[in-house]
């Protein structure tokens, strides 16, 4: 669902303004650095190298930075991580409750997600720090086998009642969301589309306006309904639970089961990926961004 070509990663690359020797030089350079550190316990795989500098268009500190925050992260926010197994049966709720799935074809080197609820009458069962964990789990697997150029985000609120804004608490959510997108992976959002959105959404709206970054909010298209989709997708590509002729959003959530099942010792083994802060030699650098670092529990009251 997530491999890509070679050939693609190759002309992500270029975007860059490196090639495939240049690249693996800087790849080499940070598998180096990582097996120098003594506090990170696990060495990154090459691929996952690899879309760290694609994320931080191929700034070989930077990238460092980003790597050494989701050691420290992973440590720090024991909350999200542990519970992160898609075998879960928290994790598998998620599932029932909505989808939140990628499409497997990319456009122009964007991979496209699209979120909407599965099962109204649960809706209001859903728990924002699992949601949370299931994002991040997709998201771990991509590393290590997408190209991390940008995404698109399609989020359809038709079945969203009012309550569940109280049971999200989006001022958590989102700045939860920026802070592992940007401090962490440096995930770069082409744009987010959200559809059927409802009269009292307003708040939420002028929420995030507050919190994200303008250049941010701007790459954010609200849509009362699906039909201005059409005009910036095909309707071969749109699924068909957006108005258009693609693939459902059923039988995205059942390709993405078959990767979680695929990636069952993967979690296992992402559980390796903590530091020792004893043995950091310096003080982590951006300690102010990982201030999560108390319980994650309590960061739901803004």
């Amino acid at each position: 669902m997530f491999k890509v070509d070679d050939s693609v990663l190759e002309k992500v690359t270029e975007i860059f303004g490196r090639d495939k020797p240049g690249a693996d030089e800087d790849i080499a350079t940070i598998e180096k650095w990582i097996n120098e550190q003594p506090h990170l316990l696990e060495t990154l795989d090459r691929r996952s190298i690899l879309n760290f500098l694609i994320l931080n268009k191929f700034s070989v500190e930077k990238a460092k930075q980003k790597i050494d925050n989701y050691y420290t992260t992973r440590t720090k926010l024991e909350e999200i991580y542990k519970e992160m197994d898609p075998k879960y049966p928290h994790m598998k709720e998620v599932n029932e409750i909505l989808y939140y799935v990628p499409h497997p074809q990319l456009l122009d080197y964007h991979r496209v997600f699209f979120m909407k609820i599965r099962n109204a009458d649960l809706v209001n069962k859903l728990d924002v720090h699992n949601l949370l964990r299931y994002i991040v789990s997709i998201h771990e697997m991509r590393m290590r086998e997408d190209v991390m150029y940008k995404d698109i985000s399609i989020v359809d609120f038709q079945n969203v009642p009012l309550t569940f804004f109280f049971t999200l608490t989006p001022t958590f959510m989102i700045k939860a969301l920026q802070m592992i997108y940007q401090q962490i992976y440096s995930f770069r959002l082409k744009a987010f589309y959200i559809v059927n959105f409802p009269s009292f959404g307003e708040m939420l709206v002028r929420i995030v306006q507050k919190v994200v970054k303008p250049k941010i909010f701007e790459r954010m298209h609200i849509f009362a309904d699906t039909s201005l989709l059409r005009e910036e997708f095909s309707e071969e590509f749109l699924p068909e639970d957006f108005g258009g002729k693609g693939i459902s959003l059923e039988k995205l959530q059942e390709m993405l089961n078959d990767e979680y099942d695929k990636h069952s010792d993967f979690f296992q083994y992402l559980k390796k990926f903590k530091v020792d802060e004893s043995r950091r030699p310096e003080k982590l650098e951006n300690d102010d961004v990982l201030g999560f670092y108390g319980n994650f529990k309590q960061l739901d009251v803004d």
